[in-house]
């Protein structure tokens, strides 16, 4: 009777380390699966409209990143407080960015070219006969270039150049 005892104790004992191990393995798991749909969520709010493009669109974001990568003589500079844009500068000569608006729907900015003028100077284009770039956000008139002489603040930066572009916008939205 006795050692009928320390069987049934001994079985007790074990069912309940086996019953405390399958509780801590599913807190684990439960724990582990409401990380990764936390994981999933941030990933669909801050990638959304990226994970939903198809086709010549997702293959042209996936161009975009790639230039953006590790190694990619373009650098990322976030100018939203002065524009609501993202800035993609050309790191080589310092000299050639391109802004894209975080809300396209809310300007007809919703790409700025900032290019170097000195390929035009050099082919005969007198860059000062463009019309002056505007000193305030819309106002650009979209495919129109414009000259700036970088001695006042540009607005899509938010800050004064020091240095000559010309600039051109486009209307997407």
């Amino acid at each position: 009777m006795r050692q009928l005892n320390h069987h049934v104790l001994f079985i007790a004992l074990c069912l309940g380390v086996f019953i405390f191990a399958e509780g801590m393995f599913t807190t684990t798991q439960a724990t582990e699966i409401a990380g990764s749909q936390a994981e999933l969520q941030d990933i669909k709010e801050k990638f959304g409209p990226v994970l939903q493009l198809k086709g010549n669109a997702q293959k042209e974001i996936n161009a975009i990143a790639t230039i953006l990568g590790p190694g990619s003589k373009m650098k990322t500079i976030d100018a939203t407080k002065a524009s609501g844009e993202m800035c993609m500068l050309e790191t080589v000569s310092k000299h050639n960015m391109i802004h894209f608006s975080e809300h396209p729907d809310q300007t007809a900015e919703d790409v700025v070219y900032f290019i170097n003028p000195e390929q035009f100077v050099a082919n005969g284009l007198d860059v000062t006969k463009l019309p002056r770039h505007p000193s305030e956000l819309g106002t650009m008139k979209p495919l129109q270039w414009y000259y700036y002489d970088g001695t006042y603040v540009e607005p899509h930066q938010g800050s004064q150049l020091n240095k000559p572009f010309v600039i051109m916008s486009l209307n997407v939205k």
